[in-house]
């Protein structure tokens, strides 16, 4: 089994390739703007440096948010492309899933930054427990707590660690680095009922304003 994994919700373009169960070729290069540009360039260089034909894909798994409103509508566009001219099934993980690489075994709340501009500080949230597949939400620093009252082990990357120790010092934080391989980690060993489509997904409304059209 030959899987891509393709992340653009976050602050980097990355793409990994799993074969066999193992990441054999993983790149990321930090951006935030111009996916569209360097995606298919990394793509390219990563399938060369693992020795995989694109054409021998077993599935594309692509980060489906919350995260970058543009990066992941490119991420989508191209994940899905690619899956249906290779005739093989295009997978959604979320960015909570992807930080994590594989399904908790116990019960577990995942953080991302969202809102970072005091006082407002908000984290993207994604509940893990026996219920199965849940969808990511927007949690404030006092919401978390509640969580963690009720026993759950919390996961976040550094930045919103960070955060969260500055206003909760009290409460243990595990740390995990958002990773392009995370993606098809998660898409390989989650059970199908947690498995999600290649389509966007938003928490909220993107904090961009469309432009309005000068007819108007």
């Amino acid at each position: 089994m030959i899987s891509l994994g393709i992340h653009t919700a976050g602050p980097f373009c990355g793409v990994a390739i799993l074969k066999d169960g193992e990441i054999v070729a993983e790149q990321e290069t930090a951006m935030r703007r111009g996916h569209d540009q360097f995606l298919p360039g990394i793509v390219e260089e990563t399938a060369k440096a693992s020795g995989v034909n694109l054409m021998e894909l077993s599935s594309v798994s692509v980060c489906v948010g919350p995260g970058s409103f543009t990066g992941i509508r490119i991420g989508v566009a191209f994940a899905r492309g690619l899956a249906l001219s290779n005739n093989v099934k295009a997978i959604g993980v979320s960015s909570l899933e992807a930080l994590l690489g594989k399904p908790p075994k116990t019960n577990t709340l995942v953080l991302l930054p969202a809102k970072i501009r005091p006082p407002d500080l908000t984290f993207w949230a994604q509940h893990f427990n026996d219920e199965g597949l849940s969808d990511p939400i927007e949690l404030s620093a006092y919401d978390v707590q509640s969580f963690v009252e009720g026993g759950a082990k919390i996961v976040a990357n550094f930045e919103a660690a960070e955060t969260l120790s500055g206003i909760l010092p009290g409460v243990e934080v595990e740390r995990a680095e958002a990773k392009a391989a995370g993606v098809p980690l998660w898409a390989s060993t989650a059970a199908k009922n947690v498995l999600r489509e290649p389509s966007p997904l938003y928490v909220r409304a993107p904090d961009a304003i469309p432009a309005k059209s000068p007819l108007l």
